[in-house]
């Protein structure tokens, strides 16, 4: 019976293909930071973004921006509230990224080659 998983070899391409992943990342993030920062700064700051220190969807908050030293204003033009209303966000009932420490597998179907 053939064992379900990835192999070694497949593991280390993964390996490989997130390192080139993270580092797009950074490199995008430091080039955006530029605009507003010193490249010391720049490149602090872009590992911090880039490293998983949050997820994709963690909101940084006004006082975390600020504290970062990111060029950010607590003021809101009426405008953007006004263009906010054409875009309504759904209730999020769980959140966007969850972990789990184990693989996912995916259900077996009695019926479909395995007995139930």
């Amino acid at each position: 019976m053939k064992k379900k998983g990835y192999t070694p070899e497949q593991i280390i391409g993964k390996m490989r293909e997130a390192e080139v992943f993270l580092s797009q990342v950074n490199t995008t993030a430091y080039q955006l930071l530029l605009e507003h920062q010193t490249p010391e700064r720049a490149t602090e700051l872009a590992r911090m973004f880039s490293e998983g220190r949050w997820t994709h969807d963690y909101p940084v908050s006004y006082e975390e921006a600020k504290e970062m030293g990111l060029p950010v204003s607590s003021g809101v033009v009426e405008e953007v509230y006004q263009l906010m209303e054409y875009y309504p966000q759904t209730k999020q009932q769980r959140p966007g990224v969850e972990f789990s420490p184990m693989p996912y597998r995916t259900p077996v179907v009695p019926g479909k080659g395995e007995r139930g």
